[in-house]
C-alpha cells in the first residue's frame, strides 16, 4: 500500500434532514480536502461520529468514496464499534471496497484494560487480514497502553501502525526510537501537531479540522523546513485549536463546513441559546482568522 504520510483529513459526516448520511456532500468534502493539500481522507472515525452511524451506511460511505477518489489519495476507513464482530465485518468490507487501510479504536461504552485490548486487537487483525492502524482514542474509549501497542506491532503482521490521539508524544517518540518496527506514526491530536513536526516524531496526522480547513494542516507540513514561516503557522493553528475546543466537538467544524458551502451544519440535538451565540461568535472569529492562515500558507508576512 501507499505510505501513510503527510496530512490526512478526518472527515465529518454530513447528514440529511432525516439523519442519514448525505453521500454527495461527503464526496464533496473529501474532494475539497484533497484539492487543498490533503494526502488522503478518513471517513467514519471520531470526527465522523462513527458511534451514531448504521453499519450499512458506513459501508456505503466507504464504497462511494473509493469510487469517487479514483486513487487520488489514501482512503483509511474508520471501523470502530461496540464489539470485535462489528469491527471485523466493517473492516473486511472496507478493504474489499477499496480502502487502503482501516482504523480501529477500542470497543466503545465499557472500559477495558490493556490485557483485554490486546486480545481484541489480535482477534480483529487476524480476522480482517489487511492493513490495520490501532486508534488510541483516549478521550472517548479505553486507552491502549504503549506496551500493548508495541507488542502488537511486533507480533501481528497486519497491524501497521498507530494513530495516537492522547495528546502525548511519548508513544510516537518510542516508535521513532524503535525504527525496526517500521510502524506508521500517526498523530490524532491537533494541539500537539506543531511539536510533533518540530521533533520529527510523526509520519502523518489524521486531523478533524483538516476536513474543513485543509490549508491549515497543509501550511504546517509545507513550512516544516522554514522555521519563521512554520512558527507563524503553528501560532495560528494553536489559536484555532484553542477556540475550537471551547465548543462541543465537532460542532465548530460543522459550522465552518456550512460557511464554506460544503454541507448544512446539523447538530445531534438542539443547541441552547448560549451555545448558538457561541457558535455565531466562533464563526465571526473564524472569518477573520482564515485569511491570516491563508496568507501564511502563501508565504505572505502579516503584521
Amino acid at each position: 500500500m501507499k505510505p501513510i504520510a503527510g496530512p490526512l483529513a478526518a472527515l465529518l459526516t454530513p447528514r440529511t434532514d432525516s439523519g442519514g448520511i448525505d453521500f454527495e456532500a461527503l464526496e464533496r468534502t473529501a474532494e475539497y480536502a484533497l484539492s487543498r493539500g490533503m494526502r488522503g481522507v478518513v471517513p467514519c472515525g471520531g470526527t465522523g461520529e462513527y458511534f451514531d452511524l448504521p453499519a450499512d451506511q458506513r459501508k456505503q460511505a466507504v464504497e462511494r468514496l473509493a469510487a469517487a477518489m479514483h486513487g487520488k489519495g489514501l482512503l483509511i476507513a474508520g471501523i470502530g464499534g461496540a464489539s470485535a464482530g462489528e469491527s471485523i465485518e466493517l473492516g473486511r468490507h472496507a478493504l474489499q471496497a477499496g480502502a487502503d487501510a482501516v482504523l480501529l479504536p477500542a470497543p466503545y461504552f465499557y472500559r477495558y484494560e490493556g490485557r483485554d485490548l490486546a486480545g481484541f486487537y489480535r482477534q480483529a487483525a487476524r480476522a480482517i487480514e489487511g492493513p490495520l492502524l490501532i486508534y488510541n482514542l483516549t478521550s472517548f474509549v479505553s486507552p491502549v497502553p504503549a506496551g500493548v501497542v508495541l507488542d502488537l506491532l511486533e507480533t501481528e503482521d497486519n497491524i501497521i501502525g498507530v494513530k495516537d490521539s492522547s495528546g502525548s508524544l511519548d508513544l510516537l517518540a518510542e516508535l521513532t526510537r524503535r525504527g525496526e518496527l517500521a510502524a506508521a506514526r500517526v498523530l490524532g491530536h491537533d494541539a500537539a501537531l506543531a511539536a510533533a513536526l518540530r521533533e520529527r516524531e510523526i509520519d502523518a496526522v489524521i486531523s478533524g479540522p483538516a476536513s474543513v480547513i485543509p490549508e491549515a494542516a497543509a501550511a504546517l507540513f509545507e513550512s516544516a523546513g522554514d522555521p519563521e514561516r512554520f512558527d507563524r503557522a503553528a501560532a495560528l493553528y494553536a489559536e484555532f485549536v484553542e477556540r475550537n475546543e471551547r465548543l462541543p466537538y465537532p460542532w465548530g467544524l460543522k459550522r465552518i463546513a456550512q460557511w464554506r458551502g460544503l454541507f448544512k451544519a446539523r447538530l445531534p440535538f438542539a443547541a441552547s441559546p448560549e451555545r448558538r451565540r457561541e457558535l455565531r461568535e466562533f464563526q465571526r472569529w473564524f472569518e477573520a482568522w482564515l485569511p491570516r492562515m491563508q496568507q501564511c500558507r502563501a508565504g505572505v508576512k502579516t503584521g
